[in-house]
């Protein structure tokens, strides 16, 4: 049975439920504000979907987990701050410690940003952040289980994306690869050339014109390197009412859904993930795979999808790899994502994410088959990471065609499994 089959007016009805998440969505973000991991608001946010949650669901808990709120990001000024101490350095023959600056930008880039790894996380103080799990059993044994998912914290504001948009956050990006490559490369050439760890001024007689021009793109890089120290605002969290607000509460409907037109299937469990930490580096969603992995791999077939800025449905698509393109995602998961869009009525194409990561990921590399859809312009979007995404800049459309797909998602799931 599809979606549009459970219940009499389907289309009509859901827009209650497309109502509710974009009430609901408004309501966080004028009671408890922008909500950093770890924060009162983000704990009160939490508490305020496990209550809606209570409401549907068999049974709902809150588990908490400690991280970071800033060693996530905390790897562009330290990385740019680095390589401007290898371009210093460097001019000063002073070789291998140059190259150690630029070794150590590329591991805490690597670390964090590419394989998010906590790497940064013993240098900063730890916060107290959680996850709420609602369950909506099945009526006899169950078989399966699919988790819908959503973050409930909200970055901190990317300076270049609201000040410059692409443009700038490429060349910031792009120039911060080169200075990594050039740093090691120049570092190994002039301690060939010196013969050894350590030699001269590079502007001396010692010194050739290949390390002088080398020193010269060196410093051209600094300005931009400059500009890095100030990628993220610490002082600015951002409200987070697309991303991902509305991952939370299209994942909240569809138990409301479920709940309100008593449907509950006979072997698949329905569940709701509201998951903190997303913008700190997946740490949520990673504490909540650790926390539950016998639940995880009970035997119960489990299959998760995250749902992350629904905001623009003629950019959304489904990621089967995901981290940058370094984690993949399960295939079957994002064909049973794209099969419950063309039964709605739409053509959502399976991709890679282009930079970042979405929960998805976090569970994939803890076992469980996962994929995520999003809906947001990849440019990125000027509201991305930004004060422009308040709860005035919300896509009743995108809001709407979200709960759908994930409904069909669910009734799929329940009829063929993956």
């Amino acid at each position: 049975m599809k979606s549009n089959e459970s219940i009499p007016n389907f289309d009509v009805k859901v827009r209650e439920y497309t109502n509710y998440a974009l009430k609901s969505i408004k309501n966080v973000c004028k009671a408890f504000g922008p909500r950093p991991v770890g924060s009162e608001a983000e704990k009160q946010a939490q508490e305020y979907m496990q209550a809606d949650l209570a409401k549907w669901c068999d049974d709902v808990k809150r588990e908490e987990y400690k991280c970071s709120d800033k060693a996530f990001m905390a790897w562009v000024p330290i990385g740019a701050t680095l390589l401007i101490l290898n371009a210093i350095f460097f001019t000063l023959g002073l070789s291998a410690i140059a190259f150690g600056c630029a070794a150590l930008a590329l591991f805490f880039v690597l670390g964090e940003f590419i394989f998010y790894k906590p790497v940064l996380d013993v240098f900063f103080k730890k916060k107290t952040s959680g996850n709420v799990y609602g369950v909506r059993k099945a009526s006899g044994e169950a078989k399966k289980r699919i988790i819908f998912s959503g973050h409930t914290d909200s970055a901190f504001e990317w300076t270049y994306t609201y000040k410059g948009g692409r443009p700038v956050v490429v060349t910031i990006i792009g120039v911060a690869v080169v200075s990594i490559l050039l740093g090691l490369g120049a570092n190994i050439y002039a301690m060939i050339n010196f013969g050894g760890a350590f030699g001269s001024i590079v502007w001396s007689t010692e010194g050739n014109w290949v390390l002088r021009i080398l020193a010269i793109v060196m410093y051209l890089t600094i300005p931009v390197l400059v500009m890095a120290l100030k990628f993220c605002n610490y002082k600015l969290p951002v409200m987070g009412a697309n991303d991902d607000l509305s991952g939370c509460f299209v994942s909240c409907a569809v138990a409301k859904f479920l709940s309100d037109n008593n449907i509950r299937f006979e072997n698949t469990e329905v569940a709701v993930l509201c998951a903190g930490g997303e913008e700190a580096g997946l740490r949520g969603s990673k504490a909540f795979a650790k926390a539950n992995k016998e639940m995880l791999t009970d035997g119960v077939e489990t299959v998760f999808i995250s749902l992350d800025t629904i905001r623009e449905p003629e950019f959304m698509k489904i990621y089967e790899k995901d981290m940058t393109g370094v984690v993949k995602n399960d295939r079957r998961v994002a064909e049973l994502l794209q099969q419950a869009a063309r039964n709605v009525g739409v053509d959502v194409p399976i991709g890679v994410i282009e930079l970042g990561a979405t929960d998805a990921a976090a569970m994939s590399q803890a076992g469980v088959p996962a994929a995520a859809l999003t809906a947001m312009d990849p440019t990125p979007a000027k509201y991305y990471h930004t004060r422009l995404d308040t709860a005035d800049n919300l896509s009743a459309q995108a809001i709407d065609l979200g709960v759908k797909i994930a409904l069909e998602t669910a009734f799929l799931y329940d009829e063929k499994g993956i």
